[in-house]
């Protein structure tokens, strides 16, 4: 037996007259996680263990950014097709297109099993065309995308889940323009889409928007507004969350009473828009509260520039009102 680590692995694979999509631990008496390096491993017994990160690539084995653009395609998975065939890879940005960083896959993350091909927008499912992933057809609300133009003739399909599940950040930056809403600017996405970082030309973070609310532990279910929610009435999505479940993405009940049932779905990314708060011309309120914390000036919490902010209402945390500060909502520095 060859051990040869640093080449990919070959699946599927042919193992004492049986194939292996993944992975194994077969036939090692120390439990470790191998693959052949050839198809037929009973023939020319090459083999490696299995790599549990991502390594080599151009960007020194950095893990891979799910979703990523490659060829004008969004991928959820790793991929062996077009530019770097055999050995799958993944991009370690979410533009392949524009940064070109990329790494071989971990081995454990691979099964030929299962679809690595792109999502395909728009698509038809139940005679219905969508242009973003959905949580319909599924109880468990989870986001999904066909990988071929007709699921209902070609019933192929990916789960939408990215690696760093991170919130719409509005406004955004793309192409030196501000974004306060999701947008299918760009010829690349051909679907609705926001950044997740204020920067997406410096950081190419992004994700797919969803018209639906969709995970949780209500599957999905549609918001209820108003509910309540800490003994407060709450008529819009939020982001607090003190049991860190959420990762700081806006969520709403999907009863009345939240603080009775409990019951919760991520929002529609479509239901955020920044814009008619940012452009308000409304007073900033003082004190306001944001976080547990109470603020009697504008400040620059929560964000990642520099620029002041202050809430529009008394709290931040149900009413999520706000807008810049001008130079005339800054306190006076005259004694």
């Amino acid at each position: 037996m060859v051990c040869a680590p640093s080449l990919p692995c070959v699946f599927p694979f042919l193992y004492e007259g049986k194939f292996y999509a993944s992975c194994t631990t077969d036939g090692s008496s120390k439990g470790i996680s191998w693959c052949a390096l050839t198809d037929k491993y009973d023939e020319k017994r090459l083999w490696k263990q299995c790599a549990v990160t991502e390594y080599g690539g151009n960007s020194g084995g950095k893990p891979c950014v799910f979703p990523f653009l490659y060829m004008s395609h969004v991928y959820y998975t790793c991929t062996s097709k077009y530019y770097h065939k055999g050995p799958f890879w993944c991009s370690t940005t979410g533009n392949y297109d524009k940064d070109k960083k990329w790494s071989y896959c971990a081995d454990t993350r691979i099964d030929a099993n299962y679809p690595t091909s792109p999502c395909i927008f728009p698509f038809i499912f139940e005679n219905n065309l969508y242009s973003t992933c959905t949580i319909d057809g599924r109880s468990d609300g989870r986001l999904w995308c066909s990988i071929s133009s007709n699921f209902d003739i070609e019933p192929t399909w990916v789960y939408c889940e990215p690696s760093d599940p991170a919130p719409c950040s509005f406004p955004f930056i793309y192409r030196n323009k501000s974004y306060y809403s999701c947008t299918t600017e760009g010829a690349l996405y051909n679907q609705l889409w926001c950044a997740t970082t204020p920067d997406y030309d410096k950081d190419s973070k992004w994700k797919s928007c969803s018209f639906q609310e969709y995970g949780g532990n209500s599957s999905g279910q549609p918001c209820v507004f108003p509910f309540n929610y800490k003994g407060e009435e709450v008529t819009t999505c939020i982001d607090e969350d003190e049991k860190n479940e959420k990762n700081g993405r806006f969520w709403c009940a999907t009863t009345e009473n939240f603080d009775v049932d409990m019951k919760w779905s991520f929002c529609a990314d479509t239901r955020l828009n920044k814009k008619k708060d940012m452009e308000s011309k409304e007073p900033c309120f003082f004190p306001f509260t944001y976080k547990k914390e109470v603020y009697s000036a504008c400040t620059t919490d929560g964000t990642s520039g520099w620029k002041p902010w202050c809430s529009l209402t008394a709290n931040y945390n149900t009413d999520q009102k706000w807008r810049y500060c001008e130079p005339s909502d800054l306190p006076s520095e005259d004694p």
